[in-house]
């Protein structure tokens, strides 16, 4: 949805902060966007100019703040590309602080069916006979994958062949 959209970074954090702080605080104000996005209120009040006018937001001068539908899903979005970013990051190792940061880089960029691949490998990576996180993990430590009980003599490249369909 919000590929169509073709929306900024900022207009993408806007709507992120607005849709965390309706949901654990209710009622938002100006002051609030402001403190989590640490920019000066004045900036926070040309951004929700911007988001009403696109249809994101209710807002009155001087009032709350309050996504709506359409904010809403594309709020919601922006944080599931973020969720499946981190925890794709998080199976490759990356500590969960730099998964965070580099999946909130990652997720205004990347376009959705990118992320939905790397969501169904995360998946499949649960649930793949034999453990590919280990074979990973022993591939990133000795360069070749190590040697199965089933396939002894299944060679680095057939393997990787075989799973090309990713």
């Amino acid at each position: 949805m919000e590929n169509s959209l073709k929306l900024t970074k900022s207009v993408e954090d806007y709507l992120k902060i607005i849709y965390h702080l309706q949901k654990h605080k209710g009622v938002i104000q100006v002051k609030d966007i402001a403190c989590e996005l640490k920019v000066k209120p004045p900036s926070v009040v040309e951004a929700l100019k911007k988001l009403s006018e696109k249809g994101f937001i209710s807002h009155e001068k001087y009032g709350d703040i309050e996504l709506n539908e359409k904010g809403s899903k594309v709020a919601e979005s922006i944080i599931h590309k973020h969720e499946v970013l981190k925890n794709f990051l998080r199976i490759l190792g990356v500590d969960t602080e730099t998964a965070s940061k580099d999946a909130c880089a990652m997720e205004h960029v990347l376009d959705s069916k990118t992320v939905d691949k790397l969501k169904r490998f995360s998946d499949f990576t649960q649930v793949c006979p034999g453990n590919i996180i280990d074979s990973f993990n022993y591939y990133k430590k000795h360069g070749k994958l190590p040697k199965t009980k089933k396939n002894p003599n299944l060679s680095s490249k057939k393997m990787l062949n075989h799973y090309e369909y990713f």
